[in-house]
């Protein structure tokens, strides 16, 4: 017979488990927004605000990798003496900080500097969330979980490019003081919520995980650079070449864009709970021949319009990638896995966006083939080499599991 203290540790215990998920969900949109708004009004806070090309200005969305890489080194050197809130403030302190220092920034290389900065705390903005909710619940939820935490990341993206359009378009620099208010808002809830933050540390006590990535995890974070980068040449590339090869409009390409996007946000739930059901290493087979399949598939403007090539193929694409990051979690990816496994996981990814967008760069600046010619041609070969890295890596991560059989 149980006793009433009993009864209310057990309702305290029951009540608690119930909320890590949906503040990791809550914490992860919010720190997905200020970035997010930076993209609309990228031109103005740098080519116009500073008077540097259109390529600097690009580095102004690489650059926060070196502050991403410097935050890995730190984790691996504190290994597991910080509490996950303490990380959490920190970092959204730092993020405001830097975020207002921008708006007062007097030179492009004081505003490189705090956006390097800023990468880092955005870093552990995004990873302790996703660590959060990685480690409640059960085990054979761990997919579902994932795919819901990457749905609401996915949408606060959205939301964050229309606030940034909307707000910035009077004056660039409201997106900064509306980001370092958001930054506020996370240092706050963290503040309050500081026990159910720090269930991250309790469930790696608990469970004690390596503190370094295993042979899945790094396969892991292959095909985090692998979906990154094709995510880079879409978003980027492709449009350049649509643009001036093909002189597409905007408004069909912006029904392209947002057709992938809502595909991806709509998606990425379900691939995560089917990822439980079958297994990650299926779940990730088939989104990665969705993808690839679209990416080749958009060869056929070769013979067909623009118009109905393009919207069709980029739904495919959004399908399958949507599949993508919650079956790489569940393939590779140790739910009670350390801070410096999500963290690495993260930051291999902004490697691979950084990696397409110079990639494709080089690409267009040193490749001598009309736009069209080459839009074909980029895009049948990308979807190849995903396609057959994405095989190769799915062999070895089936090597792995069969030695530790």
């Amino acid at each position: 017979m149980s006793s009433p203290l009993n009864e209310l540790s057990q309702t305290k215990q029951t009540s608690r488990a119930k909320h890590p998920v949906a503040l990791g969900c809550t914490l992860l949109g919010l720190a997905a927004i200020p970035d997010a708004m930076i993209v609309p009004v990228l031109h103005d806070l740098s080519v116009d605000r500073f008077s540097v090309s259109e390529g600097a200005a690009h580095g102004f969305m690489a650059v926060n990798i070196i502050g991403a890489l410097a935050v890995i080194a730190i984790l691996a050197l504190i290994n597991k003496r910080i509490k996950a809130s303490t990380v959490m403030l920190i970092a959204a302190l730092t993020s405001a900080a830097m975020l207002v220092a921008m708006v007062f920034a007097t030179s492009w290389s004081m505003m490189l500097c705090f956006r390097l900065v800023e990468g880092g705390a955005d870093l552990m903005l995004s990873v302790i969330p996703i660590r959060m909710v990685a480690a409640s619940g059960r085990r054979d939820r761990y997919g579902g979980r994932m795919g819901f935490a990457f749905t609401i990341m996915f949408l606060a993206l959205g939301a964050g490019v229309a606030l940034g359009a909307m707000l910035g378009s009077d004056s660039p620099s409201n997106v900064l003081w509306i980001g370092a208010a958001i930054s506020a808002i996370i240092l706050i809830t963290s503040l309050i919520c500081r026990e159910t933050v720090d269930i991250v540390n309790e469930h790696s006590e608990k469970h004690r995980p390596g503190v370094r990535l295993d042979a899945k995890e790094w396969v892991g974070t292959g095909f985090s650079a692998l979906d990154r980068l094709i995510s880079a040449l879409i978003s980027v590339t492709l449009p350049l070449l649509l643009v001036s090869g093909y002189g597409i409009e905007r408004s069909t390409l912006g029904i392209g864009m947002a057709c992938m996007f809502v595909a991806i946000a709509l998606f990425a739930a379900p691939a995560g709970f089917l990822a439980d059901r079958i297994g990650g290493m299926k779940v990730r087979l088939m989104a990665v021949c969705t993808c690839g399949i679209a990416l080749m598939g958009l060869g056929l403007m070769e013979w067909f319009p623009p118009e109905w090539v393009l919207a069709p193929c980029l739904l495919l694409n959004g399908i399958g990638s949507a599949g993508l990051m919650p079956s790489s979690f569940s393939l590779c990816v140790r739910r009670e896995a350390s801070t410096l496994v999500f963290s690495t996981m993260q930051a291999a990814g902004q490697c691979g966006y950084a990696l397409g967008v110079v990639g494709g760069g080089i690409l267009l600046a040193t490749v001598s083939l009309p736009p069209e010619t080459m839009f074909v041609r980029l895009f049948v070969i990308a979807g190849l080499i995903f396609l057959a890295l994405n095989l190769l890596l799915l062999m070895v991560v089936k090597a792995i599991q069969r030695t530790l059989v």
